[in-house]
C-alpha cells in the first residue's frame, strides 16, 4: 500500500488547505482580532484558487477519453511477465474503480491503434499509482511493446469497463478458475476480500499454467494461503518439474472440478478467466456437473461468471 510520508503529506487537501486555513484564522484571532476580516478575504481568494484548480484538472480516470499515464516502475515476475506501475497525477489520487472492472489501453504500433484490456492489481488503498500485469507472447504486438517500455514513457488508458462489480459477501463461497494471465481479475477480487475484515467469503483458486515459472505471483499467493484461513489454492501444470508436489499435472479436467468443487448449491459463485478455449471447456464441464449454465458474456448475477 502506498504511504504518504514527510513532505508528501503537505500535498494532500487536509494538510495543504484545511489545516493552514484553520491555523491562519486561529493565529490572527490571537494576535489582532481587527485583522480577521482581511485574513478571511485572503483565505477566500486562496480557497477560490484551489477550488478552480481542482475543477479544471483532469479526472483521475476518464470513461470516455484516453489519458496519458507515466510508467514509473517495471518489475519482472517471470520469464515472460512483468508488473507495470503507472503514476497518477497526485500522490493522494486513487484509481477507485469497481472491483473486477478493467482498464482500456491503447498503443500505436506501426501507425495502427491496438486496444487491450487490463485489470489493475493494485489494491483499493494504493495512492498515487496503479499496477497492471502484462504477459508477453511470442506473437503479441502489445506485450512486446510493453516489454520495450522504460520508466518515463507514457501510455494511454481509459475506463473502467466491465460486467462484474464485486461486492463483499456477494456469495458464501467463490471458486476461481484461472489460466495464465487470467489470474489478474481474480487478484483484484481476492485483494479486496482479504483487505476487508467484514468480508468472510471462502475462496478457492484453481490456477492452471504451462510451467511452474509461469505461475504469476506464486510466492504472494502461497503467503495468502498461510495468512488467510478462508483462502485455498490448487495449481495445475501442463509441464511440471520432476519433483512437482504442489498440485495437479495437466489441464484442469472435469474430474478435478468434481473433486475440488462443493456439491451444487446456491451459496457458491464460480469465476472463470483465461484463454477463450479454456473458458469454453470450463463452462461445458460445469454444466455437465450440474452447475447453472454459463455464457461467455456473463452478467453480474450469473452463478457462473466469465471475465
Amino acid at each position: 500500500m502506498a504511504k504518504l510520508e514527510g513532505a508528501d503529506l503537505l500535498k494532500t487537501p487536509l494538510h495543504g488547505i484545511y489545516i493552514p486555513t484553520f491555523l491562519c484564522l486561529f493565529g490572527i484571532s490571537i494576535l489582532n482580532y481587527d485583522y480577521l476580516p482581511y485574513m478571511v478575504l485572503i483565505l477566500a481568494l486562496f480557497l477560490g484558487f484551489n477550488i478552480l484548480r481542482v475543477k479544471i484538472q483532469r479526472p483521475v480516470l476518464s470513461k470516455d477519453k484516453f489519458q496519458e499515464y507515466e510508467l514509473i516502475d517495471k518489475t519482472i515476475i517471470s520469464k515472460n511477465s512483468a508488473i507495470y506501475r503507472f503514476k497518477l497525477d497526485h500522490d493522494y489520487d486513487k484509481l477507485n474503480i469497481p472491483i473486477g472492472h478493467h482498464l482500456v489501453c491503447k498503443v500505436n504500433i506501426n501507425d495502427n491503434d491496438e486496444i487491450r484490456y487490463y485489470t489493475p492489481i493494485s489494491n483499493k488503498f494504493d495512492e498515487g499509482f496503479f499496477d497492471i500485469i502484462v504477459k508477453s507472447y511470442k506473437d503479441g504486438k502489445v506485450s512486446k511493446y510493453f516489454a520495450s517500455l522504460t520508466p518515463g514513457k507514457k501510455v494511454l488508458f481509459k475506463g473502467p469497463v466491465g460486467r462484474m462489480s464485486y461486492k463483499p459477501n456477494m456469495a458464501k463461497n467463490i471458486i476461481m478458475i484461472a489460466g495464465g494471465s487470467g489470474i489478474t481479475p481474480m487478484l483484484s477480487v481476492l485483494g479486496n476480500i482479504i483487505t476487508t475484515p467484514e468480508d468472510t467469503t471462502n475462496v478457492k483458486l484453481l490456477f492452471a499454467n504451462e510451467t511452474e515459472n509461469d505461475i504469476l505471483l506464486k510466492d504472494e499467493l502461497d503467503e495468502y494461503v498461510k495468512s488467510y484461513p478462508n483462502f485455498d489454492i490448487k495449481y495445475a501444470l501442463t509441464y511440471p518439474p520432476k519433483d512437482w508436489e504442489d498440485g495437479y499435472t495437466g489441464y484442469i479436467t472435469k474430474d478435478i472440478l468434481e473433486k475440488e468443487l462443493p456439491t451444487v448449491n446456491n451459496d457458491t459463485k464460480i469465476f472463470i478467466c483465461g484463454p477463450l478455449d479454456m473458458k469454453k471447456v470450463m463452462l461445458q464441464y460445469l454444466e455437465e456437473l450440474g452447475w447453472e449454465k454459463g455464457v461467455l458474456q456473463s452478467k453480474q448475477d450469473d452463478q457462473v461468471f466469465c471475465f
